[in-house]
This record gives structure tokens, C-alpha cells and sequence, in this order.
């Protein structure tokens, strides 16, 4: 009989869920509102997205560095959740300063909340415990819910009532979430608290000097991220600085592990290596999936005629659809005592990945009819798509937590949402794959991205055989006679 997940799984389920809900509402306008709102130039909304994009994947490694040494994950969920409600209250004003202030504000609050609320799901549980897996799938789910509604709601709600209702309604969310962390933490147990080693568990001195520093500190950052918004094209430049100190220090600590903390700490490393080849295959669809959904797609769905932006809902569809699957699977097969190690998970997730662009790749090539492909083929591509993010995301997060030294967890959590920002300037490179010049007829365009799709495939392959390939080195690295006999 399988054991019932943590209470504490719950609870973190609904914060994320709604902490989604309310960052999704804002993706959901941000560019319609720079561009339609603020009179911005395509070119100069795309750079302030892109900067966007990146800085909101770099400020987690920060906080969960500070979760890590001083306040601890629920401190920095509680500080993170307070300045989501308030930059977004504040961009809700109608002036082009408050929107810079308030998205500065977002920036630096998912650098607190985003790392640690996943740290937390991994201080519920034992390091040998078989419901870790199916716990973090069961969160994930929370996520994809929490992302599947704004896009239903924000350009009903905006249309009617004005851009700052778009605000106020990821406002609302931020603030379930953080009533309902804040009326219910007490199931954490324990859970996530300040470290033992930190200096605010010794002193009123000590906590005044580190709260002055840290309020110095978010002001600093709000004045330099705020200077990047100014100057978006320098933004990549700072990233990869940045990006490049954090690995060094990453480097720092690996070196100061030692025998099975270091194998495993480095196992990590090349898993989080792995995720990024997988995620730039992925991210095509916000680009190039994206644009043959709108010019050689058969928008025909039940007899409903819908728009390229509601293919977007498939993902997260399936992401439900499977998530509760996945998470009795995991549990039931690790009480059973069968281990599938998360080197093989990782790489069955590039596998589906890859059959799900042949999929498309060829149905769309030889089953097609004047240049437009049925929009089963990308449903079905989807599909498989997201049994492998199901394979490798939430299975990540749980890998962080796992075999991270307990020290480093929430920082190595901020270097795995760090990745994301390679994955996308990777991505974007392979999106020219499906690159159609301007006038190409339909017919020409469906060759282009049927090509384009079977080379993702055939990339997906390579990798995943790569990763195959690796797996007897990492799980050497990573085994624990106890944990896999």
C-alpha cells in the first residue's frame, strides 16, 4: 500500500500554484503592454523581454545562496511573496518608472521564492525516501496549473478593464499564495528554517546587521537592474559575467567536498548539463513551434477554429493529465524496490523528446495536404514533449535536493534555473533551422519546418544516446549502496 505524501506537499502545491498564476497573468501582457501601452518598437520590446527573460533566471542563485547560509527557505519564500505583491501593485500605476520599478521588483522576489519553495519540497523528505519523486512530480503539476489559467482569463479581463487590471489580477495571486503559506506553514514542521550555522540564530545584533545588509543589498540590485533596463543590449554581457562567477564559486565548493558529497555534487553538475540540451530542444516552442502553429497549421479542433496562442495550452494539459500517473508510478516502484536511477530517467526524457520531433518531422512531411499539416501531428508531439519534461524537470528538482550537500541546496537549485538562460540562447539558435524567408509560399514553408523538426530529432538522438552513454559513469558517481543495491 502506498504511504500518503507529506502535508507540507500540499501546501506548497498551492503556493506555487498561485505564485504561477500570478506571474503567468503578467507574461501573459507583458509584451502586448510594452508594445501597445508604452509605444514601444518590436525591437526595443524584445530586448527589455529578453532581459527580462534572463535576469529573472539569474537572481536565484542569489537567494538561494542567502536561504542557504542565513534566513532559511521560508524566510525567503515570505520575502520573495512580499515583493511579487508589491511590483506588481506597483506596476499597476500608470506610469512608464513604476512598470520599470515594479519589474525590477519581480526580478529580484523570484530570486528569493523560486529557488526555495523547491528546496522546501526536498526538506520534507529523507534522503532515501521512494515518494520523492512522485512528491516533486505532484508539484510540478501545481506550477503547470497555476500557468494554464491567466492565459484564459488576463486578455478578457484587460480588454474590458485596462491594462492595470492585468496587474492587480497577478497581485491577487501572489496574495492567495502567500495567505495561504503564511495561515498553514506550521504542517512544514520545520521544514525550510533559518540554518543552524546562521548568524540569525545567535543574536538581535546579528540579525539587525544582516537585515540592514540585506535591505542595502535589494536596493542596490533595484538600482542596477533597473540601470539594465536602460541599457538591455549590455544585459547578456552582465549575464555571462555573472554567470561565469557563479560557476567558479560552484567549482569553489565542489573542491571543498569530499569523497561521496564530491561524486555526487559532480554528478549533479553534468545532470544540470544534460537538462540544458534538453531545454534548448524544448524551448522551440516559443519560437518556432510557435510560427508553423500559425502559418501551416490546420486550426481546426473539434469544429472549433482556434488561434496559434492556444496551441500553448497543450503543454500544460498534458503536464496535469500525466503528472498524478507519474507521481503513483514513481512511489509504487519505489516501494516495490525497483530503482530506475535518475541518470536513465534523464536520459528517457531526451528519447521522448526525440521521438516526439520525428513524430512531427515526418507526419507533417508525408501526411500533409496543400501546406497544411493536421494539428493532431503537434498535439501528438506535445504529448511526448511533455512526458519527457515530466522525465527530467520535476525529477530535477528532487535530483537537486538529493544529491546537493545540504549546505549548498538552495544555491545549486538558483544554478538550475540558471541553466534556462543558456537553454534559451541556444534554443534561439536553433530556431533558424526553421527560418522562412519572407514570401515563401506554403507549401515551401511546411518543407522548411518539417526539415527543421526531424533535425531536432536527430539532435534529440545524438544527445540522448550521449546521455545513454553516461549513465553506468553517473551512477557510479552517485551510488549509495543503501539507496542502490
Amino acid at each position: 500500500m502506498l504511504r500518503a505524501q507529506p502535508k507540507g506537499l500540499y501546501l506548497l502545491f498551492f503556493t506555487e500554484l498561485w505564485e504561477r498564476f500570478g506571474f503567468y497573468a503578467l507574461q501573459t501582457i507583458l509584451i502586448l503592454f510594452m508594445t501597445k501601452s508604452l509605444l514601444m518598437s518590436d525591437k526595443e520590446a524584445y530586448l527589455l523581454y529578453g532581459a527580462f527573460s534572463s535576469l529573472i533566471y539569474f537572481t536565484p542563485v542569489i537567494g538561494g545562496y542567502l536561504a542557504d547560509r542565513y534566513i532559511g527557505f521560508q524566510r525567503a519564500i515570505m520575502i520573495g511573496g512580499a515583493l511579487f505583491i508589491l511590483g506588481y501593485l506597483i506596476m499597476s500605476l500608470p506610469t512608464k518608472g513604476a512598470f520599470f520599478l515594479g519589474l525590477t521588483l519581480v526580478i529580484i522576489a523570484n530570486g528569493f521564492f523560486k529557488p526555495n519553495v523547491s528546496s522546501v519540497v526536498g526538506d520534507l523528505y529523507a534522503k532515501d525516501d521512494p515518494r520523492r519523486d512522485g512528491g516533486f512530480t505532484i508539484f510540478y503539476m501545481g506550477i503547470n496549473i497555476g500557468a494554464l489559467i491567466p492565459p484564459l482569463l488576463t486578455g478578457s479581463i484587460v480588454n474590458n478593464y485596462g491594462w492595470h487590471w492585468g496587474f492587480l489580477l497577478a497581485a491577487f495571486g501572489m496574495t492567495v499564495g502567500m495567505i495561504n503559506f503564511l495561515c498553514a506553514r506550521h504542517r512544514l514542521k520545520g521544514a525550510g528554517g533559518i540554518p543552524e550555522q546562521s548568524p540569525l540564530s545567535k543574536s538581535t545584533k546579528a540579525k539587525i546587521k544582516f537585515y540592514s545588509l540585506c535591505t542595502a543589498g535589494v536596493i542596490l540590485a533595484i538600482a542596477f537592474i533597473h540601470l539594465l533596463f536602460v541599457f538591455p543590449g549590455e544585459t547578456v554581457l552582465i549575464l555571462v559575467v555573472g554567470s561565469l562567477i557563479v560557476m567558479c564559486r560552484v567549482i569553489f565548493y565542489l573542491i571543498q567536498q569530499k569523497g561521496l558529497a564530491r561524486r555526487r555534487m559532480t554528478a549533479c553538475l553534468f545532470l544540470i548539463l544534460i537538462s540544458v540540451g534538453f531545454w534548448a530542444i524544448y524551448n522551440q516552442t516559443f519560437t518556432s513551434l510557435m510560427l508553423f502553429a500559425d502559418r501551416n497549421v490546420n486550426k481546426e479542433l473539434f469544429g472549433i477554429t482556434i488561434d496559434a496562442e492556444f496551441t500553448q495550452f497543450f503543454n500544460p494539459f498534458f503536464i496535469i493529465l500525466f503528472s498524478p500517473i507519474f507521481s503513483k508510478l514513481w512511489s509504487h516502484l519505489g516501494f516495490k524496490g525497483y530503482h530506475i536511477s535518475i541518470p536513465a530517467k534523464f536520459s528517457l526524457a531526451v528519447v521522448f523528446m526525440a521521438f516526439g520531433y520525428f513524430l512531427l518531422g515526418y507526419g507533417t512531411k508525408y501526411f500533409s495536404h496543400d501546406g497544411e499539416a493536421s494539428i493532431w501531428w503537434l498535439i501528438s508531439s506535445y504529448g511526448f514533449q511533455t512526458i519527457g519534461e515530466l522525465l527530467l524537470s520535476p525529477v530535477g528538482l528532487s535530483m537537486i535536493t538529493t544529491l546537493s550537500p545540504k549546505p549548498l541546496i538552495g544555491m545549486m537549485m538558483g544554478l538550475w534555473f540558471l541553466t534556462q538562460s543558456a537553454a534559451f540562447a541556444i534554443g534561439g539558435g536553433l530556431a533558424t533551422f526553421a527560418n522562412v524567408p519572407e514570401g515563401t509560399p506554403l507549401l515551401g514553408s511546411l518543407a522548411i519546418y518539417s526539415e527543421a523538426f526531424i533535425v531536432y530529432g536527430l539532435i534529440s538522438l545524438v544527445f540522448a544516446l550521449f546521455s545513454i552513454a553516461m549513465i553506468p559513469f553517473l551512477k557510479d558517481l552517485i551510488k549509495d549502496k543503501e539507496a542502490y543495491p
